[in-house]
């Protein structure tokens, strides 16, 4: 298989993925699920996530020139493999039509206040139609150009919400238990198992020397970061954080009203709508991936133009309200999410003995 991806590119790939939803729409609704403790069920989901992420490692570790089909073929024989395959393809379309809603809600509410959903959503999806049809190594590149000004971007929100934050609004931790915090785990499970997208890419990286202790540290630094941000931001705003459902751009907010804080308040949107649009890019990659896996089907117009008629009609359908998408995400598919992030990777990591590729060295 023709090495696409580099070292480097697939690190910022995780990266972006792993943040672009959580700085937005999360930090409200854990603040009115779970209050203050916000920040520990982030960082307890993230580390489940770390750990699925060090088995795929493992995995591509030990068979780093197989593809994802490859893989589950030689664990579960082919039609299982396909069954997966399929399970994936859905995964990934939830993934996308959470991004897309997401991306809309965020534009009118911070851009363009009257903004029609025909007009958002014809150069979106002609844009990411394109995007994906090239295939893995546009995808890279478009992510090495743009990540370093969402790092940016992410940075500047810290800058401005540290000294304002009254981080004494996390105490006490914990207050009414451990298990009250984290009984609706689950309810909030569709905002994580972003490395899912790792594994589409296996056998199209150029490892290079110390691969798996660069994407595991770069991963654990990234995950500690959103976990401080989910801090900063309920300390920004506490109760009222329920109210703030767009949390990396409010951030800016806490600036004195005389600062001349427009400027940077759109360059900050404008930066996060090319982050919602590559992980858009991503989720839809990944499920035309799958369901041509699934179908045995080579990618073509017809696959891709599919995967985003799949998430277009239900927005429609929903008239494009990120409310309404929410609850279902919740309410009907969390348990699937849940189910897949974590379970296909022990699943895999179970029947990782059927792999009898040699461990490669300096890797």
């Amino acid at each position: 298989m023709t090495k696409e991806v580099s070292t480097r590119q697939i690190i910022l790939i995780l990266i972006i993925s792993l943040a672009t939803l959580k700085v937005l729409y999360l930090p409200s609704l854990l603040a009115n699920g779970v209050g203050r403790d916000s920040y520990i069920f982030v960082f307890v989901m993230l580390m489940l996530d770390f750990f699925c992420l060090l088995i795929f490692i493992f995995l591509l570790n030990k068979n780093r020139d197989l593809s994802l089909v490859e893989i589950l073929e030689k664990m579960f024989g082919k039609v299982f493999s396909k069954i997966i395959l399929f399970l994936l393809m859905i995964f990934f379309l939830l993934k996308a039509f959470g991004l897309f809603q997401t991306n809309f809600s965020y534009l009118s509410e911070n851009l363009y206040s009257s903004i029609k959903w025909y007009t958002f959503s014809v150069p979106i999806l002609v844009a990411v139609f394109f995007i994906v049809l090239y295939g893995s190594n546009v995808l890279a590149r478009l992510s090495e150009v743009f990540a370093y000004f969402i790092v940016i971007g992410f940075f500047v929100a810290l800058v401005v919400g540290v000294p304002k934050a009254d981080y004494t609004n996390l105490l006490p931790v914990l207050e009414s238990g451990v298990i009250a915090k984290f009984e609706n785990i689950i309810t909030f499970s569709f905002w994580f198992g972003d490395y899912l997208i790792f594994i589409v890419f296996f056998g199209k990286i150029k490892l290079n020397r110390k691969f798996c202790v660069k994407v595991s540290t770069i991963a654990f630094v990234a995950i500690l970061f959103i976990t401080f941000f989910i801090a900063t931001s309920y300390s920004l705003f506490s109760y009222n954080s329920v109210s703030h459902t767009n949390s990396i751009s409010d951030f800016l907010q806490v600036l004195p009203s005389t600062s001349d804080t427009g400027s940077f308040d759109w360059l900050l949107i404008l930066v996060w709508d090319i982050a919602l649009i590559l992980d858009t890019c991503y989720s839809i990659y990944c499920a035309d991936f799958c369901f041509r896996g699934a179908f045995l089907i080579k990618r073509n117009y017809f696959s891709v133009a599919l995967m985003l008629v799949a998430i277009f009609i239900p927005s429609i359908m929903i008239n494009f309200d990120i409310n309404t998408g929410i609850n279902f995400v919740k309410d009907f598919a969390s348990y699937f999410c849940f189910g897949l992030e974590f379970g296909l990777p022990l699943l895999m990591l179970i029947f990782s003995f059927r792999l009898k590729g040699e461990k490669q060295k300096n890797v």
